[in-house]
């Protein structure tokens, strides 16, 4: 009965995209709050939801509405996300398995994957989900703890299953770039699965637009001896293509 209890819950937590505790104990008057309680933190292990204060969203409800945030503050650069996307794409052949980072600029490049066959991995939950509706894309996520705020998978779970696997290409985003500091992100754990994820990859493939050069965040994850292809909006200045070539990094 608890099964099949779970799965009603999760079924209008899915179709409403958003519920109370309120609401799901309308559905089930005659339920206790704290086993209802005790079934929204079943659904958001097995991966199904994500608790809120007073209920529960649904995954893909959370990941648009972030993800639809995430590019409202960026605006001004979709043109140059989407043109790196196009370039990306080009680079991905039937047969590979692929890291595909999170982000928007990601996000984008994962909408111009066509249905070939491919291993993918990603940290990114609505990645997934844009993936998920091709039948010869094989999609897995890393695990983890959600942040919420960049909707990344990451921490020691994450980490563990990453060491299981080879990557062919991984197509990794940087927030930042100087050259005293690297690439680097704005979150620790973050930081840390991409470093592991550049040590497993046969080749790495940074997604960057040139808004975000010369610039740094706490947490440096990769050098320009780490990579192996940049691909970005635009020319770059002299002396920042100049410490590229001298470091063997492709520029696309």
């Amino acid at each position: 009965m608890s099964n099949e209890r779970r799965e009603a819950i999760n079924n209008a937590i899915q179709t409403k995209g958003e519920l109370h505790l309120s609401d799901i104990s309308k559905l089930f008057p005659d339920v206790s709050s704290m086993t209802l309680r005790r079934d929204l933190e079943t659904l958001e292990r097995q991966g199904h939801i994500v608790r809120t204060r007073g209920g529960a969203k649904s995954l893909a409800h959370l990941s648009m509405i972030k993800e639809a945030a995430y590019t409202q503050r960026q605006v001004s650069n979709i043109s140059a996300k989407l043109t790196i996307a196009e370039k990306a794409a080009a680079l991905v052949e039937d047969g590979r398995s692929l890291y595909i980072d999170s982000g928007t600029t990601c996000m984008f490049f994962a909408q111009r994957l066509s249905d070939q066959n491919l291993f993918v991995l990603t940290p990114a939950p609505n990645i997934a989900l844009e993936l998920v509706k091709y039948p010869n894309i094989k999609v897995n996520l890393t695990g983890g703890q959600l942040n919420r705020e960049t909707l990344t998978l990451s921490g020691f779970n994450a980490g563990e299953y990453v060491k299981s696997l080879n990557i062919d290409l991984a197509f990794m985003a940087a927030s930042a770039y100087s050259p005293d500091s690297g690439f680097s992100c704005g979150d620790f754990y973050e930081a840390e699965l991409k470093r592991l994820i550049i040590r497993k990859a046969r080749r790495v493939i940074l997604l960057m637009d040139s808004s975000k050069m010369n610039n740094r965040l706490p947490y440096t994850f990769a050098r320009l001896n780490n990579i192996q292809t940049l691909v970005t909006d635009q020319a770059l200045p002299a002396e920042l293509e100049k410490l590229m070539h001298q470091s063997h990094v492709t520029i696309i």
